[in-house]
């Protein structure tokens, strides 16, 4: 009987010890929406995404969430706008209980913008969050997506 409770245990204990994510903070953007709307001054930029954030269920206790700088690049990484002023929908920074998961929306505007140099591909979002459990910041980012340039 002892040795089957060894082979029941070692595979779950494996499975823990080898995802990381089962013990630690996970962070990825999602929703990311970008737009260069025409003012009566010029090109503005607007835009919104979400960014989910989890924690493993095997993590040693909760965490505190901070943000970093966000901000739009280029596909490549160039940037276009160094940091973004982020509205968010919770107050940072924020607790992520052990195995819980919140889900963060934000929205971002800039009265002034290169048309230009964000209408000319796709885009990303990228910033970082810290957290306590780590003590350390892990790198986001949204997915390549095409901004809404309208007509020009």
């Amino acid at each position: 009987m002892r040795l089957l409770s060894v082979f029941w245990v070692t595979p779950l204990l494996l499975a823990a010890c080898g995802d990381k994510s089962a013990v630690s903070l996970s962070a990825f953007v999602s929703d990311a929406v970008v737009s260069v709307p025409d003012t009566a001054f010029g090109s503005a930029l607007a835009g919104s995404f979400r960014v989910q954030l989890s924690l493993g269920p095997e993590a040693s206790g909760s965490t505190q969430v901070s943000l970093g700088n966000f901000s739009l690049q280029t596909e490549s990484g160039a940037p276009i706008v160094d940091v973004l002023t982020l509205e968010s929908d919770v107050a940072f920074p924020l607790q992520v209980d052990k195995g819980g998961s919140k889900d963060v929306n934000f929205t971002f505007k800039k009265d002034s913008i290169d048309r230009d140099a964000v209408c000319a591909g796709k885009v990303r979002i990228v910033g970082s969050v810290m957290d306590t459990l780590k003590g350390g910041t892990d790198q986001v980012g949204s997915t390549a997506i095409t901004p809404d340039c309208g007509a020009t």
